[in-house]
């Protein structure tokens, strides 16, 4: 199963946060979705549905995915890399600890 690091985790929460206050039309149960998207991913605001897998942060579900897409990223990790002070969400791929 895909594994999210806390700092992942909070800079989803930030995201969600940022969102919000950009747009008041965004619900305040209001998640970040993985989509497939080709070969890759992209991230949308989006609601928690029915078979989804979840993730929180601080008790709050930050971050969801469908069944695909916990079988694709079932071996990666939800991280942050920092470029020019700037943080930024990568998968990389899980070392079983």
């Amino acid at each position: 199963m895909l594994s999210v690091s806390y700092t992942a985790a909070e800079r989803l929460d930030h995201i969600l946060a940022a969102a919000k206050v950009a747009d008041d039309e965004v619900p305040e149960d209001a998640v970040i979705r993985f989509v497939l998207d080709g070969d890759g991913f992209t991230f949308g605001i989006d609601k928690v549905r029915s078979g989804d897998t979840t993730f929180d942060h601080l008790e709050k579900v930050v971050l969801t995915i469908d069944e695909q897409a916990s079988k694709v990223l079932a071996d990666k990790k939800l991280d942050v890399s920092v470029r020019d002070e700037k943080p930024k969400l990568i998968l990389i791929e899980r070392i079983e600890e």
